[in-house]
């Protein structure tokens, strides 16, 4: 009795973008920001990539970002939305500031 090679099973998805084809199946992400390994679902991934990164597979290699690593973003926005409404809010009491002037002028006189 001979002895048979198994074959290996995992299957392939091969996926062909703008600038190349790549299988996809079992594929993993790093993320440019914090360098952790991100695993996608293939099909998920090509639609990502088909998508969000204009259909080439070398643009979101080198561009790709996680949620994790966009995080600091968001602390930056809600920064800057802070600070804007505070500016707001002096602009607007300033205006209440020269209305009241303008008021007690005239009831002075």
């Amino acid at each position: 009795m001979e002895k048979q090679i198994k074959k290996s099973r995992k299957a392939v998805h091969n996926y062909s973008f703008e600038d190349q084809t790549v299988n996809l199946n079992g594929y993993v992400a790093t993320c440019t920001k914090t360098g952790n390994a991100k695993r996608f679902y293939h099909s998920y991934l090509a639609n990502m990539i088909e998508k969000k990164f204009n259909n080439n597979f070398a643009l979101f290699e080198d561009t790709y970002v996680s949620r994790e690593g966009k995080a600091g973003n968001s602390q930056k926005r809600k920064l800057e939305t802070v600070e804007q409404r505070i500016s707001k809010l002096y602009n607007k009491i300033s205006e209440l500031k020269a209305v009241r002037d303008e008021l007690q002028a005239v009831t002075a006189s």
